[in-house]
């Protein structure tokens, strides 16, 4: 026999609606603390599972959120960034009782009627867009539409927009500053596709504005755009020593093409950090000895999912911004720890 609220009221000692509150993460603010945990222990204890077609047809609510993203050349699941960003996301939404609808999408697909067609379907009560490219469809399809909707790592200059991201330039600044302090005046680029990424074209940017404002040439020559993998990056390797005057100095716009550097140049006989210092970005490699900019995926997702959970609960938003801060995490491949050794040697 099925579990009721009624059951679960009975055995807290408090009212219906005070165990329905709790359920539907509604009003909850008119719970006591200690209350509300000890209804959550006995939900658990007597395994009361909501009735999700029921508080749909009560609510006019679905209780599902759409998650989107977008794949580049294959649909994968294996992106460490992107499960980081799922996991944020699923951690929030299953503590409000919702369900998780997820698609993918291809870059490449022409029948702008498919991104309509889900944002319209009925079957969602919001959106949490991952990466959408740039200029998207589909983006413009959200905005058309009447769902709430959040872009993640995805910035837009619209005050009425929500989006989380982090703040991509100064984590770039951050990296060009530390191999400038490590004498590094030839510096190459592997960035990843910018007419796609937002992401991609934000670090870019970020890249050629701080060596402007630092006082150093861009050379294009010393620029590769990549699809963010490892072959990628071993690509703009071979590119790269093929100039006259090779960098002194790698970032990876994202950590696979920086590993896949780091490869070619081993490859190549070139060794890492004494002949090439290497910098990746998003820290989601397994590599302990890359240097790279660390950002907080987990965190991201988690606070996607409350700011979109807020629109659709109609409740206030503190911010429609979220910018999460960037953090440099010296390794042994930019050569850091390698010319203190020589510095105290001498």
């Amino acid at each position: 026999m099925a579990i009721t609220i009624k059951d679960v009221a009975q055995k807290a000692g408090v009212s219906v609606a005070t165990v329905s509150r709790v359920v539907n993460q509604k009003d909850i603010h008119k719970v006591g603390v200690k209350t509300q945990q000890r209804i959550e222990r006995i939900l658990k204890e007597l395994g009361y599972y909501p009735n999700t077609m029921a508080r749909g047809l009560k609510t006019r609510k679905t209780y599902n959120i759409g998650v989107v993203f977008f794949w580049y050349e294959k649909p994968s699941l294996s992106d460490f960034y992107l499960t980081r960003v799922l996991d944020g996301i699923i951690s929030f939404i299953s503590e409000k009782r919702y369900n998780i609808l997820m698609n993918t999408f291809s870059r490449q697909i022409q029948n702008e009627g498919v991104y309509a067609n889900f944002v319209n379907s009925g079957l969602v009560d919001g959106v949490l867009a991952i990466a959408p490219p740039v200029e998207s469809r589909f983006y413009q399809d959200l905005k058309q539409g009447s769902l709430p909707y959040v872009l993640v790592n995805y910035q837009v200059n619209d005050p009425n927009v929500c989006f989380v991201d982090c703040l991509n330039t100064q984590g770039m600044i951050d990296v060009v500053d530390h191999l400038l302090s490590l004498d590094h005046k030839r510096i190459g680029f592997i960035a990843g596709d910018v007419n796609y990424s937002k992401n991609a074209l934000d670090r870019f940017n970020a890249f050629k504005y701080i060596l402007k404002k630092r006082g150093l040439a861009f050379h294009e020559e010393h620029v590769y755009f990549g699809n963010w993998t490892e072959q990628a990056g071993a690509k703009a390797v071979e590119v790269f020593w093929k100039t006259k005057n090779p960098p002194t100095a790698l970032i990876g716009s994202t950590d696979m093409m920086a590993i896949g550097a780091i490869r070619q140049l081993r490859k190549q006989g070139l060794r890492v950090p004494q002949d090439v210092a290497v910098v990746g970005f998003d820290d989601i490699s397994n590599d302990s000895t890359l240097t790279t900019v660390h950002q907080p995926a987990y965190d991201i997702g988690y606070e996607a999912a409350k700011m979109l959970w807020n629109q659709i609960e109609k409740r206030p938003l503190e911010y429609t911004h979220r910018f999460f801060p960037t953090k440099l995490v010296v390794r042994e491949s930019c050569g850091y720890y390698l010319k203190n050794s020589q510095e105290q040697k001498s």
